[in-house]
């Protein structure tokens, strides 16, 4: 009787600990983490700056380093000094007001809402069914002002993140939106809810392109970052607006998020079968209660189908989200396009190759846009 009683006790502290593992894998998917704070070590007169070494600091590209409560931008040249394992000496790109001996955050994003365009642009606010969600406007200019590029950041960023695709578009004349969405906690009053991976916050881009469109937006380009590239791809299946979209440009994309989070709980050592009862109780009625998520997330393998041109960039250094699944993403479809950069962390692409990030955007929406009135151009 006690060996019985032995084995009850056995079996349920191990399904107590099973469960506790399955559910604290499965919030950390929804509920993300921010990476440690970038230390500021020593400032040199020169414009050296030494910083702890991480692997967006050993980055060999322009970088950018927010500092002071992480409320202002310095930007950072791409040349890396003197990694000795445990910090780095990058050189600031211009003069900035940085103190050693305090935290800063590492950065992809290195422009401002103010200087990444030549015309400031216009906030505004694009009126969703779960908030007023702000966005920034900036206007095209000449006949190409009314293709309008609607840019959409990934997790764990801000608007500010896709500002490095503004830039690269900014001299075609489109008019750029760059939008926010619900759950990134830039809607006024916004406190912290789960990421719904994309599949309710595609209806805040939806809301942002019936905005274009009421602003006489001839044709649509979709610019999605990461999560964005998320949110794009089920605008275009669920959207009542999906069918205006006429090309997507996907950066770092997690075209599976099944296969997203394999792959990174396959880097922190964790059992593929653990991996998969978190997708399981994430993909549930259960879960999506439990973790206080707005819809039951469809959690699958298969890859998306496409019915525009689109895409994508990326890189096999990405650590995030697999470059495999891009490749098969776009093996399954000839609606996609592939373009591999250079080795760089997730979403770092345009740090890596500004100029050629740039060129192949722009020569693939030349070439593959949907021309108002005609067939597809591809």
């Amino acid at each position: 009787m006690l060996a019985l009683i032995i084995v009850a006790i056995a079996v349920v502290v191990l399904a107590a600990s099973y469960c506790a593992a399955v559910l604290l894998l499965a919030r950390a998917v929804v509920f993300p983490q921010r990476a440690r704070p970038t230390k500021i070590v020593r400032v040199s007169a020169n414009g050296d700056v030494e910083l702890s070494s991480n692997p967006l600091t050993r980055f060999g590209g322009i970088l950018g380093l927010l500092y002071d409560d992480e409320t202002k931008l310095a930007v950072l040249t791409s040349a890396v000094d003197d990694d000795d394992g445990s910090t780095v000496v990058r050189h600031l790109a211009e003069p900035a007001a940085l103190e050693a001996g305090t935290d800063g955050r590492a950065a992809g994003n290195v422009f401002t809402p103010t200087n990444v365009t030549m015309t400031p642009p216009a906030s505004i606010e694009i009126h969703t069914d779960h908030a007023s969600q702000p966005a920034w406007l900036y206007a095209g200019t000449g006949a190409e002002s009314s293709t309008w590029v609607i840019h959409v950041h990934g997790m764990l960023a801000g608007r500010d993140s896709a500002l490095r695709s503004v830039q690269a578009v900014a001299g075609a004349g489109y008019t750029s939106l760059v939008i926010s969405y619900r759950g990134d906690r830039e809607a006024a009053g916004e406190t912290r809810e789960p990421s719904a991976l994309g599949q309710a916050e595609w209806q805040d881009l939806d809301a942002a392109i019936a905005y274009a469109k009421s602003q006489d937006a001839a044709r649509i380009v979709v610019v999605g970052w990461s999560l964005g590239a998320t949110v794009a791809l089920e605008e275009t299946t669920r959207g009542q607006q999906g069918a205006s979209i006429d090309a997507l440009v996907l950066v770092s994309p997690v075209v599976s998020w099944a296969r997203t989070i394999h792959y990174g709980m396959a880097r922190q050592r964790v059992p593929r079968w653990l991996a998969s009862s978190a997708i399981a109780l994430l993909s549930s009625r259960l879960g999506a209660r439990v973790l206080g998520l707005p819809v039951t997330l469809r959690l699958t393998e298969t890859l998306p189908t496409v019915s525009v041109p689109t895409l994508v960039i990326h890189s096999e250094g990405d650590l995030t989200t697999p470059f495999a699944a891009s490749e098969a993403f776009a093996a399954s479809s000839a609606r996609v396009a592939l373009e591999q950069f250079p080795a760089s962390p997730h979403a770092m692409e345009w740090n890596a190759a500004r100029k050629l990030f740039a060129a192949h955007v722009n020569d693939w929406i030349v070439a593959n846009l949907r021309r108002t009135g005609t067939e597809d151009a591809r």
